[in-house]
């Protein structure tokens, strides 16, 4: 799963040109007020908060995993006039990615421990897949709010279907999934898709996610959030008017 940040999309962009200017505009000030002896050396100094700003401006965000697009950071936008909602009535914003980048890269170390089962897109994210049908991004903040308000228990001994969820050392949902398949002697297989890299089936322990597992069942059809439109709506509303319901 790839952690997510939501933004809308041209306040992003117009901020990181905005530290730019103002950098540039620094430089510009200081050629004019300076002399011309005294020039060159005054931009020397001068070149160095502003091509720091012009940095930040054209940053790529960068991934615990190096170049592992499965665990990076993403930033997503809003999808207009679009929400969905749960059991309990809770707003979960759904979106894109601002800068879709499907890549099948995996870390060497799971070459020959997962199993592809699904392409790499940018349809959705792992929270999306599980809850959005593969369809939109889902904020990992959302994923315990469905936890509650879907009326998720957490158990011991899991079967096929259940929520299989992957925390940090801080408790956030880093990464979801589903339980696949339960075999003899505790063996388990997790399905779920690794941020835009595709959808691969892997043990609990194979997986770039932490070592915290949890597992979590509820007794309603599938996990599916009911998805609400609204033509040109600007935003969403605060609480959905009436409870929600899993699509069926």
């Amino acid at each position: 799963m790839t952690a997510v940040m939501v933004v809308p999309a041209v306040w992003a962009v117009a901020a990181e040109w905005a530290v730019a200017a103002v950098g540039c505009a620094a430089l510009a000030f200081v050629m004019w007020r300076c002399s011309a002896r005294r020039w060159w050396g005054m931009l020397l100094v001068a070149s160095v908060p502003a091509l720091v700003a012009m940095g930040v401006a054209i940053r790529v965000p960068e991934s615990p995993e190096g170049d592992d697009r499965a665990t990076g950071i993403a930033r997503i936008v809003p999808v207009p006039g679009t929400w969905a909602v749960t059991d309990g009535g809770s707003i979960v914003p759904l979106g894109r990615p601002l800068v879709p980048d499907p890549d099948q890269s995996i870390p060497d170390r799971f070459e020959n421990r997962v199993i592809a089962v699904g392409s790499p897109d940018s349809a959705s994210n792992c929270h999306g897949w599980v809850f959005a049908g593969g369809l939109y991004w889902i904020p990992t903040e959302s994923v315990d709010t469905i936890i509650r308000d879907n009326g998720y228990e957490a158990v011991e001994d899991p079967a096929v279907g259940d929520l299989v969820v992957y925390r940090d050392e801080r408790s956030r949902p880093l990464h979801t999934g589903t339980v696949k398949a339960i075999g003899d002697d505790g063996f388990l297989l997790v399905e779920s898709k690794w941020g835009q890299c595709g959808i691969f089936l892997h043990t609990p322990v194979d997986q770039a996610f932490g070592d915290r597992v949890e597992y979590w069942h509820a007794d309603r059809e599938g996990h599916s959030l009911r998805v609400s439109q609204r033509a040109a709506a600007s935003s969403m509303p605060a609480r959905a008017p009436s409870k929600g319901h899993a699509d069926r």
